[in-house]
C-alpha cells in the first residue's frame, strides 16, 4: 500500500494554510396575507453579512415583495365558459451578490517574489520570498440586484391550454468585476492579480411569453406540447471609470489588444474593434486612398488582399479612432419547445432551445500557415476579384490577424436538440409476479443535434466573465451522448 501524501504539511498547518474563514450570515423575516384566496400579498426582508466585504460594508439589506388576483375568484369570471383560471401578479425585490473571491477587501502575502540586493553571485545567493498577493480593494461593497415583474398565469378550454406572460426589469447596480490595473501596482506579478471592483449599473429589461397545451385523448394516448420565448434589451447604465468605459478580454496571445468593454449606451461586454467594408482588391485602390489621406498613408501596413477598414472617425485615415461596436455575446432572443406523449405503454419526451442574435469571436486559430484553419480559407482572396470576404492566406505580421475587427466575429445563433428518450414500461401484471411495482426501459440522446453557421465547436460556450463573454480561444465541443437504461420500482 502506498503512502497518504497529506494535502498539507505540518510546516504549512503551523503558519494556518489549512484553515479557511469564509463566512455568510442571513437573517430575514416574512410577512404574508391571503383573502379568500382572491386578493394574496407577500413581503420579506433580508439582512445579510458575508466576509467577503470589509468591515464597513459587510451587510447588506434586502427588502422584496409580491402581490397577485386570482382573477377568476370573482363573480364576473366565475363559471366562465372558457377561462378556468387567470391570475395577475406583480413583484418587486432586491437580492444581493458576494459571488468573488474570498478577501478581496484586503491585501494578503499570498504572491511570490525574487529579492535581490546586487551582489548574487550564484543563483543560489538570490532571496526567494513572499510578496503582496492579489491587489486590494477596502471599498468593494454587495451587488445589488434590483428587479421588477408584472404578468399573469392563465388555464383555458378545460385546463388544456396555459399561458403565461411576463414583463420585467432588472436593474443590477455596483457590478462586481476583476478591473483592469497597470502593471505597476504588482497585478502582472506571480500569485497576484487584479482588483475587485464596483463596476457600474447593468439593465435588462425584457419580455417571456409560454404556451402549453396537453390533453388525455383516450385512455391509451396523451399529448402535450410546449414552447416559450424570451425577448430581452442589455444595456449598462453608468460605469465607475475616469474614461467612461472598462475594457476587457484578449485577442490573439501577446498582441495586447481587448476584444471588449463595459460602456454606457451598449450591451455589456459589446465587441470593441474594427468594421470591415470587403477585401482591397488591387494595389492601384491603395495608391488612390493614400493620395487623399492627409499625411500620404490611408491604411498602414495594408497590401491587396487584405481587410479593408472602414474610416469611422472622418479623418481620412485608418486609425484607432476608427474602432466601434462590432456585435455582442448576449441574445435577443430564446427558445424552448419540449413535446411529449403516451402510448399505451410507451413513453416519448423531447426538448429544444434556440438562442437568436448572440455573437462569438472566433479567436482559436493560430497565424501559421501550417497549422489548422477553417474551411473557409478555401475561399480567400487570390488575386484581384476573386473574394471580397475572406482576406489573403499569410504567416506573420499583418493587418488581417493583427487588429480584431469583425471578421473575428461570427454570428453564433443556434437551434439544439438537447434531449430525446423513449421509454417502454412492462405491464404491472406481469411485474408484480416478481414482487416489482414499475419495470421501465428507456433509451435518450442528448445533444444529439446542433443547427448554426458558427464555424467553431459550441456556439452556446462561453468563459463565465460578464464582460468577456463570448471569446472563443479553443472551446471543447458539446459531446452527443446516448444512454440506456432501467427504472425498478419495489
Amino acid at each position: 500500500v502506498g503512502e497518504i501524501n497529506p494535502r498539507f504539511t505540518q510546516s504549512l498547518k503551523d503558519i494556518g494554510a489549512d484553515v479557511y474563514d469564509v463566512r455568510l450570515e442571513s437573517l430575514f423575516t416574512r410577512v404574508q396575507y391571503n383573502y379568500k384566496g382572491k386578493y394574496l400579498f407577500s413581503g420579506v426582508f433580508r439582512r445579510d453579512g458575508s466576509s467577503k466585504f470589509g468591515p464597513r460594508n459587510k451587510y447588506g439589506y434586502f427588502p422584496s415583495g409580491s402581490i397577485g388576483w386570482n382573477v377568476t375568484d370573482e363573480s364576473f369570471l366565475q363559471d366562465h365558459p372558457w377561462i378556468n383560471s387567470l391570475k395577475l401578479r406583480a413583484s418587486y425585490g432586491i437580492i444581493g451578490n458576494d459571488r468573488i473571491n474570498d478577501f478581496g477587501y484586503v491585501s494578503r502575502l499570498s504572491g511570490e517574489a525574487t529579492y535581490v540586493n546586487n551582489s548574487e553571485v550564484t543563483i543560489d545567493d538570490l532571496l526567494y520570498g513572499v510578496a503582496e498577493g492579489v491587489v486590494s480593494n477596502p471599498d468593494i461593497v454587495w451587488e445589488k440586484q434590483k428587479t421588477g415583474n408584472v404578468g399573469f398565469d392563465a388555464s383555458l378550454f378545460d385546463n388544456k391550454f396555459s399561458v403565461s406572460f411576463d414583463a420585467y426589469s432588472k436593474k443590477t447596480e455596483d457590478l462586481l468585476i476583476s478591473a483592469q490595473a497597470s502593471g505597476l501596482i504588482g497585478a502582472a506579478a506571480p500569485g497576484s492579480g487584479t482588483p475587485i471592483i464596483n463596476a457600474g449599473t447593468v439593465e435588462n429589461k425584457g419580455l417571456e411569453l409560454k404556451l402549453g397545451y396537453s390533453d388525455q385523448f383516450s385512455d391509451n394516448f396523451k399529448f402535450d406540447i410546449g414552447f416559450n420565448v424570451s425577448y430581452l434589451h442589455n444595456e449598462v447604465l453608468f460605469v465607475e471609470s475616469d474614461n467612461g468605459f472598462i475594457n476587457a478580454g484578449e485577442y490573439g496571445v501577446g498582441l495586447g489588444i481587448n476584444t471588449s468593454r463595459m460602456e454606457a449606451g451598449f450591451p455589456l461586454g459589446y465587441f470593441y474593434g474594427y468594421e470591415t467594408d470587403g477585401i482591397y482588391q488591387t494595389y492601384q485602390e491603395l495608391v488612390e486612398l493614400n493620395a487623399s489621406a492627409p499625411d500620404g498613408v490611408y491604411h498602414e501596413g495594408a497590401s491587396a488582399g487584405d481587410l479593408k477598414f472602414v474610416d469611422k472617425n472622418g479623418n481620412g485615415y485608418i486609425d484607432a479612432g476608427d474602432k466601434t461596436y462590432i456585435g455582442d455575446p448576449i441574445p435577443e432572443y430564446t427558445m424552448g419547445f419540449n413535446l411529449g406523449f403516451t402510448y399505451k405503454n410507451f413513453d416519448f419526451s423531447s426538448s429544444a432551445f434556440a438562442s437568436i442574435g448572440n455573437d462569438m469571436v472566433r479567436d482559436y486559430e493560430r497565424k501559421d500557415l501550417r497549422a489548422n484553419i477553417g474551411a473557409y480559407m478555401l475561399d480567400r482572396w487570390q488575386g484581384s476579384g476573386t473574394s471580397n470576404s475572406v482576406p489573403r492566406a499569410e504567416s506573420g505580421a499583418s493587418i488581417n490577424r493583427d487588429n480584431f475587427s469583425d471578421f473575428q466575429v461570427e454570428d453564433a445563433s443556434f437551434l439544439r436538440l438537447q434531449n430525446v428518450q423513449l421509454g417502454y414500461t412492462l405491464n404491472p401484471e406481469i411485474t408484480e409476479k416478481f414482487g416489482v411495482d414499475k419495470f421501465r426501459i428507456y433509451i435518450s440522446g442528448n445533444n444529439l443535434l446542433t443547427i448554426s453557421d458558427y464555424f467553431g465547436y459550441d456556439p452556446s460556450a462561453s468563459s463565465g466573465d460578464p464582460v468577456a463573454a463570448g471569446i472563443d480561444k479553443g472551446f471543447y465541443p458539446v459531446a452527443k451522448s446516448y444512454l440506456l437504461g432501467v427504472n425498478i420500482n419495489f
